[in-house]
């Protein structure tokens, strides 16, 4: 926690390209840790009828995704998406 504080204190000595790479950095981070999907994403599904396809995500629900596979519609659970990143 002491370490953090120290960096922090320290951002107002960086350079704007700096804290715009640091800024960049954090996204992906969070990005990785925690990935949302949204509509137009590309994913995999965890299920043997489209095993190995990537589909892309049409609409998000609460608990449940449409995604399209090769012109079918498939309501997923989120549970079962994995996001891809190409």
């Amino acid at each position: 926690m002491i370490k953090e504080k120290r960096n922090l204190e320290n951002l107002h000595l960086m350079t704007v390209n700096q804290l715009n790479e640091l800024k960049a950095q954090i996204d992906q981070m969070i990005q990785l840790k925690a990935p949302s999907l949204r509509a137009g994403m590309k994913c995999e599904v965890n299920s043997p009828r489209v095993a190995g396809m990537i589909g892309e995500i049409i609409k998000v629900n609460q608990v449940k995704c449409k995604v399209k596979f090769d012109g079918q519609t498939w309501n997923v659970p989120k549970s079962m998406i994995q996001p891809v990143f190409v």
